[in-house]
């Protein structure tokens, strides 16, 4: 069986990453290969135990389910922690058998400082039971890399390579891509910003700058499914400058986008596209200098953005070339003249 391994998620720089059961020592070893949570490129090992049909059966209600998280510190020491999941609400819930999930680490007694005000993780795990399923979840991770890569104004995300064992089929152990998405806790302590609750904002509250990015950015991977006002598969930051900055967009669930491209997926039936491969930019609209602005600065990390995804050694070689294909079409219609005109000004709100 693969390493038992969830304390991942609770080791910082200088901090125990778990709570010690009675008698056993502090590991400095443990601390020191988990202190880059979200900052290491390897994928984390992970184990999960918990029943998966009781947990199947209730994911449209608000109900937390019992886990068991383990870490195998070596051969001789291993540390477990009790935790609940459930169910995250998103539209993934309506047709997927197994949605993206709550890890609530708050009750588990995890003793660190840099996590005791972390309540609960958010881990994206593939919708269903097929192998046509783990590459959505590996495209989406690198949807969040690629944003990462163009402005640090985003959620960090950490690969899992995960086993679930399943308590209510006598202990039956699948493995498979996960990745864990950085709580809005520590999103705020590392962008010194606090989450702003407020569902009336619209973009003319945004930050120009990070507005007319993140929406040019949606565009780029082909994602409508998203708006500022009620703050769909969006959060609203404010950063603490003492000075007035704007509200900060941080998108996150990009799913339904045309770069992830699942069969699940649909277009909005009143952006009036055929297909989720079919871009439609929701951004606001601004001079024409402007907008070119926005395209250049993405266009500086084309390269880079192109090379993550061909370094990227868990998605085969087909995967890769569909994404990177599909973002080539929007790198070469940006340079285009008539680009804003009949891909961008048409539907700026």
């Amino acid at each position: 069986m693969r390493t038992l391994l969830f304390t991942v998620l609770f080791l910082f720089t200088g901090f125990p990453l778990f709570s010690q059961q009675e008698g056993v020592p502090a590991n400095e070893d443990i601390v020191a290969e988990y202190e880059d949570l979200f900052t290491a490129e390897e994928p984390l090992c992970l184990t999960l135990k918990f029943d998966i049909t009781a947990f199947k059966n209730t994911k449209h209600q608000d109900v937390y389910h019992d886990a068991v998280m383990v870490k195998m510190v070596n051969d001789d020491l291993q540390v477990t922690h009790p935790v609940q999941i459930k169910a995250r609400e998103t539209i993934r819930q309506k047709f997927c058998a197994m949605p993206p999930m709550w890890l609530k680490i708050g009750t588990s007694g995890i003793k660190t400082d840099s996590l005791q005000d972390v309540f609960r993780m958010n881990m994206i795990l593939p919708c269903k039971n097929a192998d046509q399923y783990e590459p959505y979840v590996l495209r989406e991770y690198l949807a969040y890399r690629i944003y990462n890569i163009i402005t640090p104004l985003s959620y960090r995300v950490r690969l899992v390579r995960l086993s679930i064992i399943d308590t209510g089929k006598g202990n039956e152990v699948t493995e498979e891509w996960a990745f864990l998405q950085e709580p809005d806790e520590l999103m705020s302590q590392r962008l010194k910003a606090k989450n702003i609750m407020d569902n009336e904002l619209t973009m003319s509250n945004l930050n120009p700058k990070a507005i007319n990015s993140m929406s040019m950015f949606q565009y780029m991977i082909g994602n409508a499914d998203y708006s500022v006002t009620g703050r769909h598969n969006l959060k609203i930051m404010a950063l603490n400058l003492g000075k007035p900055s704007g509200f900060l967009p941080v998108p996150y669930d990009f799913d339904y986008s045309g770069l992830v491209n699942t069969d699940y997926a649909v277009p909005a039936e009143p952006l009036g596209t055929s297909s989720i491969r079919e871009r439609y930019y929701l951004g606001p609209c601004r001079p024409e200098q402007v907008h070119q602005e926005t395209i250049q600065k993405l266009a500086q990390f084309e390269d880079e953005i192109m090379e993550h995804i061909k370094d990227f050694e868990y998605l085969d070689d087909e995967e890769k070339d569909d994404m990177i294909g599909y973002l080539d079409s929007y790198f070469k219609e940006s340079r285009e003249s008539w680009f804003i005109d009949r891909k961008i000004a048409p539907t700026c709100r």
